[in-house]
């Protein structure tokens, strides 16, 4: 779980204490599982120009974007400086520094732009119900018509047995990171209702770890913001 928006300062430095030991936890982490999810759509993306990458810690998945041409430049946000530092520092290593622009913070680092790709990994789980739909609107503000969305996160889908371990797995996971770096939220919320609020149409879907992990692309519609024609000049004008 990742947080780069909406980030208090007791989050940020929690990640920061985080940071050097966050690949190996993430690596153990599901054997692995964590990071396949991210990239487990990767092939799906037709290849964007400009994409806002958020929460994405060391920058594994960042580089993995770049290098594969799923994006020809990025823009990285994330509220820990350590995790920022040790992402430059992996672009540096294999060339891609160049490629991408590195911004500590949470979603105020936006502006007006607009990007035709944008990723959420273990992100959107920082955000309750209630503060999802702001953050979902605003992130579908900043996303072209006909851009993609890539997002994967935790998941507790089904009932019995096999339910109760998921949603026992990731009750745990949500109190190690209050007490780790003083995250807020306690339960996943409803990431479905959020992107279906936005009109995203869901291209692609992947279940991995028992269904315990769950990865989507998404896209938004090519008629402009929530199906509105965009904007533009006239024909013969």
């Amino acid at each position: 779980m990742r947080e780069a928006g909406a980030a208090t300062e007791r989050t940020a430095r929690g990640f920061d204490r985080m940071a050097p030991v966050y690949d190996l936890l993430a690596g153990l982490g599901l054997g692995g599982r964590i990071h396949a999810s991210q990239v487990a759509l990767l092939p799906r993306l037709p290849g964007a120009e400009r994409a806002l990458v958020l929460g994405d810690g060391t920058g594994r998945f960042l580089c993995e974007l770049l290098k594969s041409g799923g994006a020809a430049h990025a823009v990285s946000i994330d509220a820990s400086p350590c995790m920022t530092r040790l992402t430059a520092e992996r672009l540096m290593a294999h060339g891609l520094a160049e490629r991408a622009t590195l911004r500590v913070g949470g979603l105020e680092q936006l502006g007006d732009e607009r990007f035709d790709l944008v990723v959420t990994h273990y992100f959107l789980d920082l955000f309750d119900n209630a503060e999802l739909g702001g953050v979902a609107a605003r992130l579908e503000t900043a996303l072209l018509p006909g851009g993609h969305w890539l997002f994967s996160d935790f998941a507790t889908p089904g009932h019995g047995c096999a339910g109760l371990a998921r949603r026992s797995v990731v009750a745990g996971l949500y109190a190690f990171f209050r007490a780790a770096c003083g995250i807020n939220a306690r339960q996943l919320p409803n990431f479905d209702r959020a992107f279906d609020a936005i009109g995203l149409e869901r291209l692609a879907d992947e279940s991995l770890g028992a269904g315990l992990l769950s990865a989507a692309l998404l896209r938004k519609s090519v008629r402009g913001e929530r199906g509105r024609p965009p904007v533009g000049p006239t024909p013969g004008a």
